[in-house]
């Protein structure tokens, strides 16, 4: 939606108008509806949601009362949505998450169409009937993948063809099992941003089960090293997916796998992946020493610059500014830098590497070095290079937030984190954002403001992660 700037005078003068129109409809029998598009067709200056709360006559209280309401009825915990985010979603200043737009069209009983929530949001399922009851997510027009049946059947798609496959060549498989398993990564790579991460990882270790079974019927040799590899893959996948749903330890122990597995498959860039990965859940859990480590193994394994620039900024550059070591830690930016421009375009996904990535590791190592101008500059470039609502985005966004609170800008950095909390669903919140907004509200801890408060607050109140449900045998390459 367009934002609209109208004086309080202004606003206050169509407040009134609308009461007019609400009154007059009801008079003559209207739905709430035909209400809403008087109000919208008699004040252009209206914006629709705007337009749906006057034409019901709710306060903007009334209405944060009923998403609270929604959000207990389909257990998505307790919403940070007061009256003053209302008030901004209504002048188009901000755009609701896919949870509020669902719990708005469900309040007001109307389409996302008719509230201009398309085509940027297809809300979430909502069960009550009436205008507005869509039945699943949809594809918007910024890239994200929402839930759907449609969308979700391809998930189950993949492992059932793999399954069928499996079943025509025999338990151990064959070569268009082996393809199949190829596409299926290949599908989970392209798309992974745009999976909550409980949802893709359920359905990855199902998938490495079914290669599992095949395994333990002794395929041939040049199968086993194909299926071995697949495994590996999967298992890098299963380990990044823990590392972003807070589970440490499950995802060192799928990122070794992973590593064996590459080893044993003779995959080199495989085994260099999960190194570096293991690297980044080491850092996670503030063992710098131990990234270090893992990233200088990774890095005899790569053989490309920019695996090599992605070792470098994974494992090495921010667990040597968390150490204090910025002479290092320069050193190593300025390599990656290098590694990246040889390296040109990086490739999509987790298993490749960017340049929003990299500089979103650059404005990450320049904040804990206290160069909070060098690290709004980096993380501004690296909002540039992705797309609103996508994981790389919030975590841009979020450290942009810490560089202003650095600059003693407070209130920028409060409002740069709500864009993230209004923008991104909880379930798509990722354990590494959320690490963000901890270390976000304790940078303004000794900030004596009603934002801050509000802030700490919503942080406070966000519904704990997911995890995963499912679980698959960890193959060990013998």
């Amino acid at each position: 939606m367009a934002r609209i700037r109208i004086s309080r005078p202004r606003r206050a003068e169509l407040a009134r108008a609308a009461q007019q129109i609400r009154a007059s409809g009801q008079r003559s029998g209207w739905p709430v509806s035909r209400i809403a598009a008087a109000i919208l067709h008699e004040l252009p200056q209206v914006l629709p949601l705007e337009a749906w709360r006057w034409a019901y006559g709710w306060s903007r209280s009334q209405v944060v009362e009923q998403v609270d309401r929604f959000h207990a009825a389909h257990r998505l915990g307790k919403p940070g949505l007061n009256a003053s985010m209302l008030c901004r979603y209504e002048h188009g200043e901000i755009t609701p998450s896919p949870t509020y737009a669902a719990a708005l069209c469900d309040i007001y009983q109307a389409a996302p169409a008719q509230l201009q929530l398309l085509p940027s949001w297809h809300p979430l399922p909502i069960t009550r009937s009436g205008y507005g009851a869509p039945t699943a997510l949809a594809t918007s027009e910024n890239g994200r993948l929402r839930m759907t049946d449609n969308h979700a059947s391809r998930l189950e798609a993949l492992r059932e063809s793999l399954a069928l496959a499996r079943e025509s060549e025999g338990p151990a498989g064959g070569p268009q099992t082996i393809a199949t398993l190829q596409a299926a990564i290949a599908y989970y790579d392209s798309t992974y941003s745009r999976w909550p991460a409980a949802v893709l990882a359920d359905e990855v270790h199902q998938t490495r089960s079914i290669v599992g079974q095949m395994l333990r019927h002794n395929p041939a040799d040049d199968l086993r090293i194909e299926l071995l590899a697949g495994a590996g893959w999967l298992s890098a996948l299963v380990g990044n997916l823990a590392l972003h749903l807070s589970d440490h330890a499950a995802a060192q122990i799928h990122l070794a796998t992973a590593a064996r597995l590459g080893t044993v498959a003779t995959d080199r860039r495989l085994t260099c992946w999960a190194l570096a990965a293991q690297a980044r859940v080491s850092y996670a859990q503030q063992h710098y020493s131990q990234a270090l480590t893992l990233a200088q193994q990774a890095h005899s394994y790569a053989d490309h610059p920019l695996q090599r620039a992605q070792v470098l900024a994974w494992g090495q550059l921010r667990a040597l500014a968390h150490l204090s070591d910025g002479h290092t830690a320069r050193h190593i930016a300025r390599q990656a830098q290098d590694e990246m421009t040889t390296a040109g375009e990086g490739a999509p996904g987790r298993f490749g590497f960017d340049a929003a990535e990299l500089l979103l590791h650059l404005a990450e190592a320049t904040l804990l070095l206290g160069d909070y101008t060098a690290s709004r500059r980096h993380a501004t470039a690296s909002q540039a290079e992705t797309t609103v609502g996508r994981p790389s985005w919030a975590a841009a966004t979020l450290v942009l937030a810490r560089a202003e609170a650095g600059r003693g800008q407070p209130q920028d950095a409060v409002g740069l984190a709500y864009e993230v909390l209004d923008t991104v669903p909880p379930e798509g919140l990722r354990d590494t954002s959320r690490r963000r907004l901890a270390a976000l509200d304790r940078d303004l801890n000794a900030i004596a403001s009603t934002s801050v408060r509000e802030f700490h607050d919503r942080i406070i109140a966000l519904p704990a992660l997911t995890p995963a449900t499912s679980s698959s045998d960890e193959p060990n390459g013998t």
